[in-house]
């Protein structure tokens, strides 16, 4: 965060200086008015700071300056001076200063206050970012494998459950493998319906009585659409259907995990270029590094951008056979999570059909798993802590910072 100290007292400068660089603030001096001014334009400062009283120009008349200009109007301004006076206080307020501190002052309680501003700035930041887009937009996030056993409907499963334990906001796990379904099995839970439901019908208009039925609660507060009970030709579902389904769901969920099959048939490459994220999940073994080689080359023929596609990897054997440097050298690229071993564990929640998100939180696999869900959530969310706080959330930030107010 680059902020810029106005002022002609250069002994203040130097005891802000210290602090403020160790907290991650990178500080310009400017000791005038019209110094400051010409510094705004180069430096393009973040946060200003400036005295009321500097021989050239007076704080007001900066302060004017800035909040007369498009491009400079948006910086939180804090005045730090001797003038102490109410009436001038409220004309600073009144002219749009977002602080007053009196000197002498005491560099922590600069740094707190700095520390507030930078964060309220980033926050109007993010909701204008956001104004411009569809707020109410879901993350999507899909996981794929061309190969059966990476852990694509174990991970989906225990990523949909992360995603809601940690923000507490409906999250929904759609099962599209449409011929080896195991998100029911591994919930353990029979539902009532299915996306069998819509097989025989011809372009059905979903509305929200038909998703009500379609969607099954689990005890978690986790939110699933299961795959049809028995195997189903593919081009029942067309991307018109799928279209109806996500324009059904869109605006009522803050997260849609979708758990796919080990193809590139039209439910998946629609389920694909709706995701904001794609976990390809790979093992460390030939066969699956074969098919991951090409699924990457699938993403870039389908024109999924680079940076939507997350490499897993996953580590399901005892003994590694290919070195992860030798994996990702074949790859052409870093993976960006890797899972730990720890098949037993696994084996069990699918057997009781307990994920281990739910039964193990402190497992590293649940970490792990928490830490891409996290890590894969918007922005928004991460830089505005949560009014109450969820154990999941609190677990989580304990392992990784929140973004950096200060960035």
């Amino acid at each position: 965060m680059r902020v810029l100290m106005i002022d002609d007292e250069q002994v203040f400068y130097k005891m802000a200086f210290s602090v403020l660089k160790t907290r991650g603030y990178e500080l310009e001096y400017a000791r005038t008015g019209r110094e400051g001014l010409a510094a705004i334009a180069s430096f393009q400062p973040e946060i200003i700071i400036a005295d009321m009283r500097i021989p050239d120009m007076n704080g007001f008349d900066i302060l004017i300056n800035i909040r007369r200009d498009p491009r400079y109007q948006h910086i939180p301004v804090i005045f730090v001076t001797s003038v102490k006076t109410l009436e001038d206080k409220l004309k600073a307020f009144e002219l749009g200063a977002d602080d007053y501190l009196i000197k002498p002052f005491e560099p922590e309680e600069l740094a707190a206050r700095l520390d507030i501003l930078a964060r309220r700035a980033k926050a109007i930041q993010l909701s204008t970012d956001f104004g411009q887009t569809n707020t109410n937009a879901p993350t999507i996030v899909v996981v794929h494998s061309l190969r059966g056993g990476s852990g694509v409907s174990s991970i989906a499963v225990n990523l949909a459950l992360s995603y809601f334990q940690i923000w507490e906001k409906p999250t929904l796990l759609i099962d599209t493998a449409l011929f080896n379904s195991q998100v029911s099995m591994l919930l353990n839970m029979t539902p009532r319906n299915t996306l069998g439901k819509f097989a025989d019908m011809s372009g059905p208009e979903i509305d929200d009585s038909m998703m009500e039925d379609l969607v099954t609660n689990h005890s978690s507060g986790l939110q699933f659409i299961a795959a049809p009970r028995f195997p189903v030709a593919t081009d029942v579902y067309n991307d018109q259907f799928w279209n109806l389904l996500f324009k059904a769901v869109n605006n009522k969920f803050t997260f849609i995990v979708i758990d796919t099959s080990h193809d590139f048939s039209d439910t998946v490459i629609s389920a694909l270029l709706k995701a904001n994220h794609v976990l390809l999940m790979v093992a460390p073994e030939m066969a699956s590094l074969r098919v991951a080689v090409s699924a990457l080359k699938t993403y870039e023929q389908l024109g999924i951008p680079v940076e939507n596609i997350k490499l897993v990897l996953n580590q399901s054997f005892p003994n590694v056979s290919i070195e992860k440097s030798q994996l990702q050298k074949a790859l052409g690229r870093p993976f960006d999570f890797e899972i730990p071993y720890e098949a037993n564990e696994v084996l069990r929640s699918i057997n009781l059909g307990i994920p281990f998100s739910i039964s193990r939180p402190e497992l590293p696999i649940s970490k792990k798993v928490e830490d891409i869900a996290y890590t894969l959530s918007s922005e928004f969310l991460k830089y505005i802590p949560p009014v109450s706080p969820s154990k999941a959330w609190k677990r989580v930030t304990s392992r990784i910072p929140a973004p950096n107010k200060k960035s």
